[in-house]
């Protein structure tokens, strides 16, 4: 155990994987406010955030669908909180945020260590980008 909280803080003073929550954020947004604007909303505050966990509301789409089609593509990740996972309500978290229940229902959460690679990252925004594309077209 030693050990590894050790080596957790190497990692944490070398900053690997620090970036990738912000890569994520704004290759996302840039990429689908260029479709329309409106696709997507980051939830939470920019900055002040946990770095491997970045969570989006897409107002124009179902959110269980995006989750289908995103592990469809290899992506595995969730519409809520860790600490609501199994429940079919909106996540408790996002609502007390003050977004409605329909919006909280399309929320998508990624979560990533600093072991992932920036290769992984790309193709995980890659994913969501085309699902969100595809489900708006074919609305």
């Amino acid at each position: 155990m030693a050990r590894a909280l050790q080596l957790c803080a190497e990692q944490r003073q070398q900053g690997a994987g620090d970036s990738y929550g912000n890569y994520l954020i704004d290759r996302i947004t840039r990429e689908l406010e260029a479709v329309a604007p409106g696709l997507v909303q980051l939830t939470g505050h920019r900055e002040q955030r946990i770095g491997g966990i970045v969570s989006f509301v897409f107002p124009r789409t179902a959110g269980e669908t995006v989750l289908i089609e995103l592990e469809r593509r290899g992506v595995l990740c969730s519409s809520g909180s860790a600490c609501s996972a199994g429940s079919t309500d909106p996540s408790p978290v996002l609502t007390a945020m003050g977004y409605d229940e329909q919006l909280a229902h399309t929320a998508v959460r990624l979560s990533f260590t600093r072991g992932t690679k920036e290769n992984e990252i790309s193709q995980v925004a890659s994913a969501v980008v085309a699902t969100v594309k595809s489900l708006v077209a074919g609305a």
